[in-house]
């Protein structure tokens, strides 16, 4: 007899996230959807993660644990290892740090099964700080990104791949987490996976090549929890420059590849070059990492001059705004005056600091 195969392998790349583990595993287990594997994947952690993977698996015969010995040093290989032992037809990517509404992949699997074009399905994310404690919705984002376009989100949408790559994902990541998602599992293994020598927009970048060859699905509703603490890849990837060289090379990809708009690209090339001047007062210019970002920056800023030569006015713009935005925090009116300003401009200032 033929072994009967999950339709959902759910993997759980995790690096040092003890802390988080808990409430991401029973949010798992909470799923009204069933019929999943679970891979529970440690790379190599220093703390007592694996010891808490060990002990929520036992007992659980679809649940399963695969640690590394040595830490891999990319979020992505993790990504192949787990896409390499799914059984599933759709990989569920559950970050460590994040957790789920038990009705994800109820809603999500739905999506994609109505639809054998699909290759993405995600739902709506609410950003949460290091407690657990709601933020805000990733509409925010959308809208301020999007403007009007982003009444999308709120309605819900499908769309061809190739449009969604030349008219959105050109601007930004539309799928803001992996764990709000849903992958057909046969098409992220026909593109060769996720590339694990990039740091922080593989993710991006591999959606890119999974939209090329399907389309994409959007359910309205929040169904993931994204956390952002202090020791999100993010935080770290932004102590340097070299998370701007993969901006650029994913800009230049669609503009060789999907022929967008001209106007939408001169947009996306500005959005960038404004992400990266914001990035220059945050990034690690200790004497450790001094030389090999002045390094970096000089490539981008050759770059940067020459596709949108108003950058220079922006470097000395997001001083003064760092000097002003410091001397408010320090009199303890940063959040007050973000949360009026939101009021007015929700578009333009997030209701609270991220």
């Amino acid at each position: 007899m033929r072994e009967r195969l999950p339709l959902v392998t759910v993997a759980v790349p995790n690096f040092r996230h003890e802390r988080y583990l808990p409430l991401r595993l029973q949010s798992i287990a909470d799923q009204t959807f069933t019929d999943t594997e679970v891979l529970l994947l440690d790379d190599a952690s220093p703390d007592g993660s694996l010891s808490v993977l060990e002990a929520f698996a036992k007992g659980r015969p679809s649940w399963s644990v695969h640690p590394n010995e040595v830490n891999s040093g990319s979020p992505f290989a993790q990504w192949n290892k787990a896409a390499s032992l799914a059984r599933g037809r759709y990989l569920w990517i559950a970050e460590s740090d994040d957790y789920a509404d038990p009705k994800l992949l109820e809603r999500l699997v739905g999506v994609m099964e109505s639809d054998p074009n699909l290759v993405i399905a995600y739902g709506q994310s609410m950003l949460v700080d290091s407690e657990g404690q709601p933020m805000h919705s990733f509409d925010v984002h959308y809208r301020y990104v999007y403007g009007t376009e982003a009444q999308r989100w709120v309605d819900g949408y499908r769309n061809d791949g190739r449009d969604e790559v030349r008219t959105f994902m050109l601007l930004h990541n539309v799928v803001p987490n992996a764990s709000g998602a849903l992958i057909r599992i046969e098409t992220f293994r026909a593109v060769g996976g996720a590339d694990p020598n990039w740091r922080l927009n593989g993710d991006w970048m591999t959606y890119i090549k999974l939209l090329e060859q399907g389309g994409i699905a959007f359910v309205p509703e929040v169904l993931n929890y994204f956390r952002v603490h202090s020791e999100t890849a993010r935080q770290k990837a932004n102590e340097g420059g070299d998370v701007y060289l993969e901006l650029l090379a994913l800009v230049d990809y669609i503009a060789a590849n999907h022929q967008p708009d001209r106007a939408r690209l001169r947009r996306a090339y500005r959005n960038v070059a404004a992400w990266w001047t914001h990035s220059l007062y945050r990034q690690d210019w200790s004497s450790a990492r001094r030389s090999a970002n002045l390094r970096v920056n000089r490539v981008l800023f050759t770059r940067f001059v020459r596709l949108h030569p108003l950058v220079l006015l922006h470097i000395p713009y997001e001083g003064l705004v760092r000097l002003a935005v410091g001397a408010l925090a320090a009199l303890g009116l940063k959040e007050p005056i973000r949360r009026v300003l939101h009021q007015f401009f929700p578009n333009h200032f997030m209701p609270r600091a991220t």
